[in-house]
């Protein structure tokens, strides 16, 4: 035990800011990001704040630069030993909120599967962690799916509309709410390219069930265009699990895949419209640096 005094604390310096949490959690998530890989994932920084950031995480030796190409010049941000246990903090500050902080703080989650005896267990097996919303058939579902709802998870059979219709309802009013399917239908090669960013088969474990909830609420911190290649990748890997690795030949798989690459391409174009800022931003990061050293 020492008896240093909290408030001065480089930890809680690093963790109190408004970007520097976030930058941890992007290289956490995504491993190795160049700085405008970041820059996407961070939707809303300015690339002289990021630069910013960046410089007071390497000083704190919270992340390391790796140089991936002299010509032209290509570096790319991981967390330290560090940082890792930074991000520790971070999910154990998340998992106090969760416990102790009633209302506000627990995410919103919306449940809707028309058998009530399902509906009751999952709302059971969620209730302590989550504010839970239940609704019993699609049209309530989405009477209920305001801006207020962190998360869906919806079954895809539900009468009057089925999940699949709730989903892209949402979608084209541009509402940008995770959404989640449970089905017992058979798994088909076209479930690749259903409305959803996850997908779970019947019957679901609590554990399941929780896992998918959590990886839902985390897609609020990706950009729009990260979230459709996760939501993607997953839709594939999930049909390709169940159906084996056969499917990948169907006219459907290939389609999904096809839709996959376009839109990985899109956020590719999207990095590198940015590019000449980031070369900006890093050689004036070199500039600065050299100036230093003489």
């Amino acid at each position: 035990m020492t008896d240093a005094d909290p408030a001065d604390s480089v930890a809680r310096s690093v963790l109190g800011t408004k970007w520097k949490p976030r930058v941890i959690s992007a290289l956490a998530t995504d491993g190795k990001l160049g700085f405008g890989a970041l820059q996407q994932e961070l939707d809303g920084i300015s690339s002289k704040v990021l630069s910013s950031n960046l410089e007071d995480l390497l000083e704190r030796d919270v992340i390391a630069r790796d140089v991936v190409q002299e010509q032209p010049r290509r570096v790319e941000y991981e967390l330290t030993a560090a940082g890792d246990a930074l991000y520790a903090i971070l999910e154990r500050m998340i998992e106090w909120d969760e416990q102790y902080v009633e209302g506000a703080g627990l995410p919103t989650v919306l449940l809707a599967e028309d058998d009530p005896r399902l509906l009751e267990m999952y709302s059971l097996w969620l209730s302590t962690e989550y504010d839970v919303v239940t609704a019993e058939n699609g049209r309530d579902a989405l009477r209920a799916l305001d801006e207020s709802v962190d998360a869906a998870m919806l079954d895809r059979g539900m009468p009057g509309l089925t999940g699949d219709e709730v989903a892209a309802a949402l979608k084209s009013i541009g509402q940008p709410t995770p959404i989640g399917f449970l089905t017992s239908m058979q798994v088909s090669p076209a479930d690749a390219s259903l409305p959803a960013d996850r997908l779970l088969c019947k019957p679901v474990s609590k554990a399941k069930l929780h896992e998918a909830i959590e990886d839902l609420l985390g897609l609020d911190e990706r950009s729009a265009l990260a979230r459709d290649v996760e939501a993607r990748k997953h839709r594939l890997t999930f049909v390709e699990r169940h159906l084996g690795s056969g499917v990948t030949g169907t006219d459907a798989y290939e389609r999904a895949r096809a839709e996959l690459e376009r839109v990985e391409a899109d956020r590719k174009a999207a990095l590198e419209e940015r590019e000449p800022w980031r070369r900006y931003v890093e050689s004036a990061d070199d500039e600065h640096t050299t100036d230093e050293k003489q």
